[in-house]
C-alpha cells in the first residue's frame, strides 16, 4: 500500500475509516505493545473484527479468550450471532452449549424473532446442535440401561439381585 503509487503513498496517511478512534487506538496501541488495556465486551468485539480482517491471530485469539471468559447467558445469544460472521469458532462453540442448555428459555428472548426475520440459518443450526444433544443423550442413556435388569439365569435357578 504505502510503496506503489497509491494515495496512501503519495501522503503518507491511511486512513482508516470503518472503525471508532478508541478501537484503532487500543489496535495500535496492541500492535506495538501486545497489551490491550480495559478490555471490555464491545472492545473485544471491535478488536476482534479488526484482527481478523488485519490477520493479527495473537490479537484475535486474545479477544476469543476474552469473549469466551465473559460469556453468560444474557450476552451469549447476541455473542453468538455477532461471531458467525467473525469465524470464531472458539466462541461459537462456547455461546452454542450456552444457548442449547437453556433451550427453555430461547423464545423468550427478544433477539430470537429478530434472528428468525433476518437469519433463520442461524436459529435452524441451534435447534439442530439441541436435538443432536438430545439424541446424543437419549443413546447414552440407553446404552447405560442396557444391561439393567440383570438377565435370570434359568440353569441354574439363581435370582438376580437389584441392589
Amino acid at each position: 500500500m504505502l510503496k506503489n503509487e497509491m494515495e496512501e503513498s503519495l501522503s503518507g496517511t491511511i486512513k482508516i475509516r470503518d472503525v471508532s478512534y478508541g478501537t484503532l487506538r487500543a489496535f495500535v496501541n496492541y500492535l506495538y505493545t501486545a497489551e490491550v488495556v480495559c478490555l471490555d465486551q464491545q472492545l473485544a468485539c471491535d478488536l476482534l473484527v479488526m484482527a481478523e480482517k488485519y490477520q493479527v491471530l495473537h490479537l484475535k485469539d486474545l479477544c476469543q479468550k476474552f469473549l469466551v471468559a465473559n460469556l453468560n447467558w444474557e450476552n451469549s445469544f447476541s455473542t453468538y450471532t455477532f461471531v458467525h460472521q467473525h469465524n470464531a469458532k472458539k466462541i461459537i462453540d462456547a455461546a452454542l452449549t450456552l444457548i442449547i442448555d437453556n433451550m427453555d428459555k430461547l423464545t423468550a428472548r427478544e433477539e430470537y424473532d429478530e434472528l428468525k426475520e433476518k437469519d433463520p440459518q442461524l436459529l435452524f443450526e441451534i435447534y439442530e446442535a439441541y436435538l443432536s444433544k438430545q439424541v446424543n443423550k437419549a443413546a447414552a442413556q440407553k446404552g447405560s440401561l442396557a444391561s439393567y435388569p440383570p438377565k435370570y439365569n434359568w440353569d441354574n435357578d439363581e435370582v438376580p439381585d437389584y441392589d
